[in-house]
Order: C-alpha cells, then sequence, then structure tokens
C-alpha cells in the first residue's frame, strides 16, 4: 500500500476502540469489526483510521486530514480504484463531506440512525396461522433470498450462528421475510430486516423485527437500526416498531454504486 496508511494487523484492533467510541456516526459496525466479532479490515497512518466491514460499510475516524482522506479516495473510490467489492463510507464529520463532494466520480447521500428506547419493551406479535416463525439456522442462512440477509454481513453460517441471531417468516416452508442481527457490538445491535415483495403490508416485517427487539432485550444489548434516507418503508417501520430516529449522516460512495 502507497502512501502513509497501513493495514493495522488484528492484534492491534482494539487499540483503536477507544477512537470509534468518540464518534457521532453509529459504532456497531465498526465496533463489531474492533472487538472482532466479525471480519473487516482497519487501516491508519497513526492519527486517522479507516474501518471497513465485512459487507462493505466504512468509517473514518480521528483528525482526518486531507492527505488521509485523499489516499481513501484514491485507494477505495476514485476511478482509478482497484478495489472489488462494496465500499460506502459513512461520516457524520462535515470536513470529511466536503473533502469528497468535488471529487470526481463521488456521490453523496443521507443516512438515518435510529436507537430503541430501554424504557419501551416490545411484545412480539405472532404471524397468522398461514405463516411461522423460527430462528435462523446454517440452512436458512444459505437459502434465503434477497439482498439484506445475514450473507450480506457475516462471512458464513458458523460465524453468524455463534456470534449472532435472526427470525425467519416461512409461508409454506419458505422464507419470506426475516429479521437478523447485521451488526453485534458489546452493547449494542443493529437489525437488518427484509420481506419479499409479495409479502410486504402484511405486518410479516414487524413481526421478525419484534422477535430482534425481545432478543436484543434480553441480551441487555441496545436494539439499533438504520437505513438510507430515501428508503421510506424502512423508515416507517422502525418507527412503527418504536425506534426513535437520533442522527442523520452523510453516504460517500462511486456514483455508479
Amino acid at each position: 500500500m502507497s502512501g502513509d496508511m497501513e493495514k493495522l494487523d488484528k492484534t492491534s484492533y482494539q487499540s483503536i476502540i477507544g477512537k470509534i467510541e468518540e464518534t457521532p456516526c453509529g459504532t456497531v459496525y465498526p465496533l463489531s469489526v474492533a472487538e472482532m466479532t466479525q471480519q473487516g479490515d482497519i487501516y491508519t497512518d497513526g492519527d486517522s483510521v479507516l474501518l471497513r466491514h465485512y459487507c462493505g460499510f466504512a468509517y473514518v475516524f480521528g483528525t482526518c486530514g486531507s492527505s488521509f482522506l485523499e489516499e481513501v479516495y484514491e485507494l477505495f473510490l476514485s476511478p482509478n480504484s482497484e478495489l472489488t467489492g462494496r465500499f460506502v463510507l459513512f461520516s457524520a464529520d462535515p470536513r470529511v463531506a466536503a473533502f469528497f463532494q468535488g471529487k470526481q466520480g463521488i456521490r453523496l447521500g443521507r443516512r438515518y440512525s435510529y436507537e430503541y428506547p430501554q424504557d419501551a419493551p416490545f411484545i412480539a406479535g405472532e404471524p397468522s396461522p398461514d405463516f411461522r416463525i423460527c430462528p435462523f439456522d446454517s440452512e436458512l442462512f444459505d437459502t434465503v433470498p434477497g439482498r439484506i440477509t445475514p450473507r450480506f454481513s457475516w462471512r458464513d453460517a458458523s460465524e453468524f450462528l455463534e456470534h449472532g441471531m435472526g427470525y425467519c417468516v416461512l409461508h409454506q416452508g419458505e422464507p419470506v421475510s426475516w429479521a437478523f442481527s447485521a451488526a453485534v457490538s458489546k452493547s449494542e445491535l443493529d437489525i437488518g430486516i427484509e420481506t419479499l415483495l409479495d409479502y410486504r403490508h402484511m405486518g410479516l416485517g414487524l413481526t421478525a423485527a419484534g422477535k430482534m427487539i425481545e432478543y436484543c432485550l434480553e441480551q441487555h444489548k441496545r436494539p439499533v437500526w438504520a437505513c438510507d434516507a430515501s428508503n421510506a418503508a424502512s423508515q416507517h417501520l422502525a418507527e412503527r416498531a418504536g425506534f426513535v430516529k437520533t442522527a442523520v449522516y452523510t453516504t460517500i460512495r462511486k456514483a455508479q454504486t
């Protein structure tokens, strides 16, 4: 790797936990990597840190000077970058957004972050008799269709079943809606959720989300939720489930992704 930014050895991951906890831009994804619960890579130049989660979500911490951000751009976001796979950078720092605003091939957006009030326990409803809900197993991990699935965030079924959790609503034995731990830290759990198109507006997503909220509270973790500002359906579901919007931050990605 050129420049001053170097990839950290995993034995040093915990050394950046303090920097992560100082950020206002959500901590569960970066902490899941720094605490070595989920896979990811961490880079630093000594003063600043770039963390990329297995799913491709990325975060920057520290001073984040222009030379560091330029290196992030060249390595991961520029038209000449050789990176394969997803890379979406999140930041609540207006200086970071301003730096990337004028860069070639960059698209900026917004993402909303939600938290669940700990004093409001959720009683999950049960689906109608035509449906049943069950915990994820290795077969469901491998076969659930869709875009937002445990495979998005976890390397394999064994890693997910050891450190994560999820519930799937089945119709005639086939998965149609599910909620799961997309990221897990010692104190928080981010809920990922998806319902197949033909089964939306039936309350199935709310049922699956409710089971995950109950699980979080039983594990003494704070349930969190995040979605793109353009995803009105996810925002509505989060609010129906009792989540409260707590932050808005910038998303930075290649314009064609």
